[in-house]
């Protein structure tokens, strides 16, 4: 990639021929808010030309610290922000409502360390179109939000979540449609999931291909053996950070998941 920018910089030629859009294909530009400002002569602020992030025609982008009107700003100078951005990771974002309302093209949606979002946030903004949605280190999401994410995201097909104080009441949320579009779910340091919660997720999504239940530390055998018998589908089981997990889990992994391709299980040891 920095040979990339580099050959770029060598003439008008070079430059042309390696902005070519298949060139940049896969690649997420990460803009930090003080990054997207030029300081004139009279002190005043006016907003950087994204010219060359329009040529090499990228479809997703991560902003970091930015505000309401760094985004507003963002789509008026994004030429492609309209339809050709299907794909934004956001940190440290207060909302996002006028972002969704205005890239009618948005399909991928992350929020890191969004501290100040809130669940009401996500019931006023998130959209149908959304297919992938990830949600972490916001310490206001928690079972509402589940909620919300099931109401509003019928389409959805892949479901990352951090959250400390969802419970297993939220794992009941998700909707007959999602049962069926569902097929990965990221259960990441869900501290407060417990079996209870797998007994809710396994039949509310039964169409599981991928399941990370990393770091809800209060899953047990038992919460495997449920996983192995009703999600015979699944090729990825991420059981990293499970400490009470035991051979015997491993058993029941064996003799029902026969189309298990992957399954991690880092760190899950006892204390």
């Amino acid at each position: 990639m920095d040979k990339k920018c580099i050959l770029a910089q060598v003439c008008k030629t070079w430059r042309k021929v390696l902005y070519q859009p298949m060139f940049w294909e896969g690649v997420t530009p990460i803009l930090h808010a003080k990054e997207l400002y030029t300081i004139l002569l009279n002190g005043e602020k006016e907003f950087v030309s994204l010219q060359a992030f329009a040529l090499r025609g990228f479809q997703s982008f991560c902003l970091v610290g930015v505000s309401d009107l760094d985004i507003c700003e963002f789509i008026d100078n994004y030429p492609l922000s309209k339809k050709g951005v299907k794909s934004s990771l956001f940190l440290y974002l207060s909302i996002c409502k006028v972002m969704l309302e205005q890239m009618q093209g948005l399909m991928h949606l992350e929020l890191s360390g969004c501290n100040d979002f809130t669940e009401a946030g996500l019931w006023s903004s998130l959209n149908a179109r959304l297919t992938s949605l990830s949600v972490s280190d916001c310490i206001n999401v928690a079972d509402d939000a589940i909620a919300a994410i099931s109401q509003l995201l019928p389409n959805l097909s892949e479901l990352s979540l951090q959250a400390y104080h969802v419970t297993d009441t939220a794992m009941a949320y998700f909707t007959a449609k999602q049962g069926y579009t569902t097929h990965t779910l990221r259960l990441n340091s869900c501290w407060e999931i417990t079996n209870h919660g797998v007994v809710n997720m396994v039949h509310s999504l039964p169409n599981l291909t991928s399941l990370s239940l990393s770091g809800c530390s209060k899953i047990t055998d038992d919460g495997v053996e449920l996983v192995a018998e009703n999600l015979r589908k699944l090729r990825s089981l991420d059981l990293s950070w499970c400490p009470r997990i035991t051979d015997m889990a491993l058993e029941y992994i064996a003799c029902d998941l026969h189309k298990l391709e992957e399954l991690v299980l880092d760190r899950t040891w006892k204390e």
